[in-house]
């Protein structure tokens, strides 16, 4: 061996031993690619010089230069199945393979990374040491082109262009097929090295879609590992790709993907309400959101934002910008883990995000309970009632944890990582109230600081904390900060002079396992005071206000007094401090009415609104004044003398109902008055503010003058809701005949099923309302005809089951995998199940039986109390949980049922069609004939109610059946109609499942007959 080979070797082990400290990986080394490539050819240049066989002496001299010269080839290699990993080493050094290396290393490979505390999973080398080393590659060119692609397909689609939203996507439970969107080497690297693989995936999505938005300072040829934040081998990957083809294939609207912003989820802990923001584009839009209720439209200035409030439990936020079908969904939470975790900025923390060892805030429903990775108790600092009915929020230490498990009725959730107590973590100043970025981002008058830990072991622990302007390439500061035996607060801008103004990334961390980041904007020595601090609703508008801009640095403010009259919700100001400049919207806080009644569309204002005595309209009164803690409601007459006073109705967060026929029964002998909110503050002051205007006939609102996309079909359902609301708050006749429903009550809403359908999903109609309208309006009885090309899902759940129904039964449908998932998500895997067999895995459950009845003398709270697990967290359509709240639901409306004729006509006809239903249908049959056997035993002659279930599903099946022409001869009369109709005003959550139940068991059918008449 000579001298030269032996003294370079000698050199370059010890100088990768050295690196090879207080490392996992060898890709969190940062080698680059000339340095694996050098490391090969030193070992091949060993091999030439050592005798034969030597391997064992060769290993134990130079393993740091094995590991790297071999895991080197691992990076560097062409996956190709026709070139093995073996003889594309022994190739690229030039020698024959030798095969008793190959088995010495497997031998010992294991203690070779043992000796420098490198990262051996044995599972993985059990055949062969090639799975581990491909580990510690972490991602060769050819995985990164693959991700690169997933990447493209997925910002194309229109998802949010970051790493973690992603993984979120192709993880979603029940969307198994999602995963083969990712290499099979990235799953492995996210397997074994979460945070490294969720690192890497963030800054390469981070690159490429700034090679879109900022070409010229992010060209690829300007970018270097510092600045992308990539190991030196997967940014070459990268480049090379971008190289061969530019992300997003140089397509012109690209730009528009990557560079308009993307709707969030915010918390907001000074109200305690959960938002999703919609930040504005270059031109105005109108968005339509669906957040749970009936589908409402936001208006969205050009450069500026809008913000609603989530308040009611759901899983998903949808939007669709009506001007350009441009379509968003924000996850929230899955059934299986209904969890939400929110950051110290009041973002979404997504479950491939480490947590920070300390406090968290997590939206969680009141029942379940978390745990760790350890014997000790997560502690919950604090917690408050949530927005949503049955949810709380609570504030946990997480402090000496490894992880987060959610544990309900006994089922796990799904890990989240907490970080090493031995972490930096950012301390966020106080917003500034009322000043928002024009995309509706918080605004920091204060610099954020970073606090390292204290090191407990020898030696000093150096992190990395460094600060650019965001979408920037170059860092402003890159400073390495030392631990010490105390809890230090590095100031990450330090060097920088005040005022800092601007959108700023912040990075902390000393791997890329361990990259803490932040984006904060800062408007330095800013801050606001407004007079009064909530403005409230009076006759003419709000309140008027003022607000003071102040500042305590040289930052320049173009507008510091501004005024708000009654019709002012926001004003535009810029601060700026150089050539930096900042736009910001000052928006102070306000309270906010929304008069939700039948036939039209429910909307935030700050106008009053008026409550009709002679001609009521049927619905709730919200009222939400943040900062309340507690409001209650009064009606005043003329002369401002207390008519009645009433508690709120509902409360949710800072939002307060009432219903509004409560406030017109006691309003009946009034000529005029008004309804006033009686608001008691945070502070301990208390306020009252005018609500609503009580009057002889209220003025009629049309549906256009505020839904602006009201089309003839919107309006059609809109005047159908006004009627059905007149007949079910109208009373019933003691012994009056059924008055029938005669079905098409408009020929418009069923000349054309489908688009009625979506119609009626996407109007403001309110979700329990939607299946009385189905029925009232005859569509219940019609085929839905399903595109061709069907492959869109609906945000109303039952809107979209239904129609996936009708396209997921074709063998040929597009995107067959998405639809079978989609239903199985939101239909319930019972609802597949009927799809493919017409069968359920027990029709009996879920439905009134014996258990139910037992349930009958307790008071409606202990009715809520013992089945609360069922309603609080929204699952799919069909499964148990959903059938059993809709259950309890009809439960409690059963007197009303029994008081209603139609409740002593239903059985009558149900029990004279069921030989019908038998001869169409036998699997429809069976599942009506099951849920009568879960009544063995219960006397339904003295509770007839007991038999709602049978009958809904009956009913159901009658309208299918029909729609199909199954039946011999139509069945369902306008009598029965009518007495369906009714059923569903009383039980819309039963009545909807069953449709659901019904319709695919008939779609199924008719499935069936086409292949057959086709074979023929």
């Amino acid at each position: 061996m000579t001298a030269s080979v032996t003294d370079r070797a000698n050199g370059f082990e010890a100088e990768l031993s050295k690196a090879y400290a207080g490392a996992d990986l060898l890709l969190e080394l940062n080698l680059s690619p000339q340095q694996y490539t050098c490391a090969r050819e030193h070992l091949g240049a060993l091999m030439d010089e050592v005798p034969a066989g030597a391997h064992i002496a060769l290993l134990m001299r130079f393993p740091a230069l094995t590991i790297a010269g071999l895991v080197g080839h691992a990076t560097l290699r062409s996956t190709a199945p026709e070139v093995g990993f073996w003889d594309g080493f022994w190739a690229s050094i030039g020698r024959d393979r030798d095969k008793s290396f190959e088995e010495i290393l497997d031998q010992l490979f294991g203690d070779m990374l043992g000796q420098f505390g490198l990262r051996d999973v044995e599972g993985l080398r059990e055949t062969s040491v090639v799975p581990l080393l491909e580990l510690h590659a972490g991602l060769n060119a050819e995985t990164v082109g693959a991700l690169v692609t997933a990447i493209e397909r997925h910002v194309a689609a229109g998802h949010e262009p970051r790493g973690t939203a992603i993984l979120d996507r192709v993880t979603e439970p029940g969307f198994a097929h999602r995963r083969a969107e990712l290499p099979a080497a990235y799953w492995m690297l996210l397997q074994h090295s979460p945070a490294v693989a969720v690192g890497v995936l963030n800054r390469i999505t981070e690159l490429l879609v700034a090679t879109v938005a900022h070409p010229e300072a992010w060209s690829p040829e300007a970018v270097t590992p510092t600045t992308a934040d990539l190991p030196a081998t997967v940014l070459r990957a990268v480049v090379e790709r971008l190289a061969h083809t530019p992300f997003l294939g140089g397509d012109p609207a690209a730009a528009a993907l990557c560079t308009a912003g993307f709707p969030q989820l915010r918390f907001h802990a000074s109200d305690g309400e959960i938002r999703v923001v919609i930040p504005g584009g270059e031109t105005d839009a109108l968005w339509r959101v669906w957040n749970g209720e009936a589908p409402e439209q936001v208006s969205v200035p050009a450069g500026e934002s809008a913000a609603l409030p989530i308040a009611v439990a759901v899983r998903e936020s949808v939007l669709v910008n009506l001007d350009s079908g441009v379509r968003r969904v924000v996850p929230i939470f899955h059934p299986a883990d209904p969890v939400v975790v929110f950051g110290a900025d009041g973002r979404v923390v997504s479950r491939f995000e480490p947590l920070p060892a300390a406090e968290v805030t997590v939206l969680v429903p009141r029942d379940a309970d978390f745990t760790s990775g350890t014997r000790k108790k997560i502690a919950v600092v604090d917690h408050r009632p949530a927005p949503w009915d049955g949810w709380e929020l609570r504030v946990l230490d997480l402090a000496g944890h490894r992880e987060l498990l959610l544990k309900r009725d006994g089922k796990p959730g799904r890990t989240r990582r907490v970080l090493p107590v031995e972490t930096p973590a950012y301390a966020l100043p106080d917003a500034i109230a009322g000043i928002a970025t024009r995309g509706g981002e918080p605004v920091y008058g204060e610099r954020p600081l970073v606090d390292l830990p204290v090191h407990e072991g020898e030696g000093t622990k150096e992190w990395r904390v460094r600060v650019r302007r965001a979408g920037d390439r170059e860092w402003l500061v890159d400073y390495p900060w030392a631990s010490a035996d105390y809890v230090t607060s590095a100031d990450p801008f330090d060097g920088l002079d005040e005022p800092l103004v601007g959108r700023y990334e912040i990075a902390a961390g000393d791997s890329y396992g361990l990259d803490l980041r932040l984006t904060v904007t800062i408007a330095e020595g800013l801050d606001a005071t407004h007079d009064p601090a909530i403005r409230l609703p009076q006759a003419d508008g709000l309140t008027t206000s003022t607000t003071e801009l102040v500042s305590t640095t040289d930052l320049t403010i173009d507008d510091a007094a501004l005024d708000f009259g009654p019709d002012d919700i926001e004003r535009n100001v810029t601060v700026g401090s150089g050539e930096a400049e900042l736009a910001l919207t000052v928006r102070p806080p306000h309270a906010e009415i929304r008069f939700e009644h039948p036939g039209v569309p429910a909307v935030w204002q700050t106008e009053l609104p008026e409550i009709g005595i002679v001609a009521p309209a049927a619905g709730h009164l919200t009222v939400r004044i943040p900062g309340a803690i507690d409001v209650s409601f009064a009606l005043l007459d003329a002369d401002g003398d207390i008519v009645r006073e009433w508690e709120a109705e509902a409360h949710a967060g800072t939002e307060f109902t009432i219903s509004t026929r409560t406030v017109v029964d006691a309003a009946k002998r009034l000529l005029r008055g008004s309804l006033v909110a009686l608001i008691e503050e945070e502070s301990g002051d208390s306020d009252e503010a005018e609500v609503a205007l009580v009057v002889r006939t209220a003025a009629v609102v049309e549906p256009n003058a505020v839904d602006h996309t009201g089309d003839a079909l919107t309006a059609a359902w809109l005047r159908l809701d006004a009627l059905q609301a007149e007949e079910v708050e109208a009373p019933a006749p003691e012994a009056a005949p059924m008055e029938a429903v005669d079905a098409p009550v408009d020929d418009l809403l069923i000349a054309d099923p489908t688009a009625s359908l979506v119609a009626l999903g996407d109007s403001p109609v309110a979700p329990s309302r939607i299946p009385a309208l189905l029925i009232r309006s005859g569509l219940a009885e019609r085929v839905f005809d399903i595109p061709a090309e069907y492959v869109a899902t609906h945000p109303n759940p039952y809107v979209g089951c239904t129609l996936a129904t009708g396209a997921v039964v074709d063998p040929q449908a597009p995107h067959r995998d998405d639809l079978q998932s989609y239903l199985a998500s939101r239909g319930g895997e019972d609802l597949l199940r009927l799809i493919a067999s017409g069968r359920m895995s027990d029709p009996r459950t879920g439905v009134f039986d014996r258990n139910v009845l037992a349930v009958d003398a307790m008071a409606p709270d202990q009715v809520d109390a013992l089945f609360e697990r069922f309603r609080i967290v929204p699952g799919p359509l069909v499964d148990l949980d959903m059938r059993t709240a809709a259950t309890i639901s009809a439960f409690h409306r059963r007197s009303e049922w029994m008081t209603d004729p139609v409740g002593l006509a239903a059985p009558l006809y149900i029990n004279k069609t069921l030989r019908d239903v038998r001869r169409a249908s036998p699997e429809l049959y069976d599942l009506i004939a099951a849920r009568n056997e879960a009544l063995d035993g219960v006397d339904t002659i003295t509770n007839p109610w007991m038999l709602l279930s049978m009958q809904s599903l009956a009913f159901a099946a009658l309208g299918r059946l029909q729609a199909y022409g199954r039946l011999k001869q139509p069945v369902l009369d306008g009598e029965a109609r009518a007495m369906w109709a009714k059923l569903a005003d009383y039980c819309p959550a039963m009545v909807a499942a069953d449709l659901l139940i019904a319709n695919a068991v008939v779609v199924r059918a008719d499935a069936l007959d086409k292949v057959r008449a086709a074979k023929q």
